[in-house]
This record gives structure tokens, C-alpha cells and sequence, in this order.
């Protein structure tokens, strides 16, 4: 049977593209919010969801983080997808009619040079870049744009304002993959975890160093406040190395005496880069 892939967003999202990318012959479907594509794996209605986790320029994407807390998946996958920002506009409007700019606020976040140029221009931001481009098109206010792809200009009729206005060239976005199951899709080198340390002297440091003795290399810590503890903190972190069964396990047994909370989110093939 053809696979279901839940992503957030709608036609012409980035995450749409990625979610094709990855399962070329899968079906793509597409949720309002990040909780409504994970909910949908867990609910048995898609295979595999697809979120963004990562941006090379504006950082974590909490979301999704608060997700993989709460919900029994885990992360069996990543993929890279660039991202090339437009301005998205109804045929006929001018850069000068704009006076308001719906997006995603990680998208706001990455085009915020060219945004810095604008005067007299409101930033709204919204669920989803895509979604505000069907907004747009909804609307056919001359004075409403939209940050999105090139996808979401051809899917709902609108011109392209300004082309590439990230500022970054270099700008990709990181998506994991998850399951109900735990099994990678391919040989997995990379594993992340999530944990809160003990409130002692030197326990982030013994946490890592557990891990960098089982030979596995940290590529990435997040560090997020605890919502119900004042100045205390939960950890993410990546892993690469060898990611056998021995070779896991003993780095979690080691790091497990300086820990409050120790979770294996998942082990899982390395993205590689756009």
C-alpha cells in the first residue's frame, strides 16, 4: 500500500516539499498545525509525519520539540530542504501598495533584513507560509502579501513582489521524520536525546562527556526552560557515531546517575544537505 506522509501545512508549503522529497512515492497529506500531522500517525491515519525541526538561520523550531515530549513517536529519519523565500502578492499589486505580510514567524525570522527595509508595512504572523499565501489569493487585497514559495505562487494564482528575499543564501531548513515504531528507515547514524540534569555542580558536563566516551560526537544541544520550575532547564541533544545497541546503551547507562530524566527520542539515517 502507498504510504501516507502527514505534514503541517498545506499545498505549496515547504514542508510539502520535503515530505515529497523524502517519500517520492508516497502520498503527502497536509494538517492545519504541527500537533494535527503528529496526531494523525499516532491515530493510524498517515505512516510517517514530517516536521520541521531545525533552521541553519533562525534555529530550533520549538514546536516540534514540544511535540516529541509529549507524544509517543519516535524519530526513525531527517531530511534537508533549502529554502528560497518570495514575496507573494495578487496580480496588479505593487511592492509600494503593501501595507501588511502574513508568514510563518520562522520565516519572518529569516527574511528579516529584507522586512527591516519596508516602512509603514504591518508583519502578522500566521499558522503556516503557505496558508497565508491562499490567504492572499482568498482575499485579493492589493495591499496583502504574503512569505512564501515559489510553489505557493504557481498553487494559488499569485505574482512573485521580490524573489529570494531570505537573508540567507545559505538557508535550510531540518525535518524529522516520525513513526509509531522506533525502527530507522536506513542505518542510522545519528540518535537524539532529550534530559534534565541533577541540580549539582558539573552534571551537563559528566551528561556529555558519558556520551563522547562511547565514541559518539554531539552535533547539536538545545537547551529550553522547564515551564513549571523557575530557571531550570530540559536538554536536546544529537548525537553522530556508531549508533549499535552496545555502543547506545552504555552511553545511556553512563550519563543516566547525573540525570533527573533520560529519553531516547530515536536513532536514525543522517539528512545530508541540499
Amino acid at each position: 500500500m502507498r504510504q501516507v506522509i502527514a505534514y503541517p501545512g498545506t499545498q505549496g508549503s515547504f514542508s510539502e516539499a520535503a515530505a515529497q522529497a523524502a517519500f517520492p512515492a508516497g502520498e503527502c497529506v497536509g494538517y492545519a498545525t504541527f500537533p494535527e500531522a503528529a496526531q494523525a500517525v499516532i491515530d493510524g491515519q498517515a505512516d510517517y509525519a514530517l516536521l520541521p525541526v531545525e533552521n541553519s538561520f533562525a534555529g530550533a523550531v520549538l514546536p516540534t520539540y514540544t511535540i516529541l515530549e509529549k507524544l509517543p513517536l519516535h524519530i526513525v529519519g531527517e531530511t534537508m530542504k533549502a529554502v528560497r523565500h518570495q514575496l507573494l502578492a495578487v496580480p496588479g499589486a505593487k511592492l509600494t501598495d503593501i501595507r501588511q505580510i502574513a508568514s510563518h514567524p520562522q520565516a519572518i525570522a529569516q527574511c528579516d533584513a529584507f522586512l527591516s527595509t519596508l516602512s509603514g508595512v504591518q508583519i502578522v504572523p500566521s499558522a503556516n507560509t503557505a496558508i497565508s499565501a491562499r490567504e492572499v489569493a482568498e482575499k485579493g487585497d492589493k495591499t496583502f502579501a504574503a512569505i512564501a514559495s515559489e510553489e505557493a505562487a504557481k498553487a494559488y494564482g499569485l505574482n512573485i513582489l521580490q524573489r529570494n528575499i531570505q537573508t540567507s543564501d545559505l538557508n535550510t531548513t531540518r525535518f524529522f521524520i516520525l513513526s509509531r515504531d522506533a525502527a530507522p528507515l536506513a542505518e542510522p547514524e545519528k540518535a537524539t536525546v532529550v534530559f534534565t540534569v541533577n541540580n549539582e555542580v558539573g552534571a551537563l558536563v559528566r551528561v556529555l562527556e558519558s556520551f563522547a566516551r562511547s565514541g559518539l560526537n554531539m552535533s547539536r544541544i538545545e537547551s529550553r526552560p522547564l515551564p513549571h520550575t523557575t530557571f531550570a532547564y530540559f536538554f536536546s541533544a544529537d548525537f553522530e557515531g556508531p549508533m549499535d545497541p552496545a555502543h547506545l546503551n552504555r552511553a545511556m547507562e553512563a550519563a543516566t546517575p547525573y540525570t533527573l530524566e533520560l529519553r531516547l527520542l530515536g536513532v536514525y539515517p543522517k539528512g545530508r544537505k541540499p
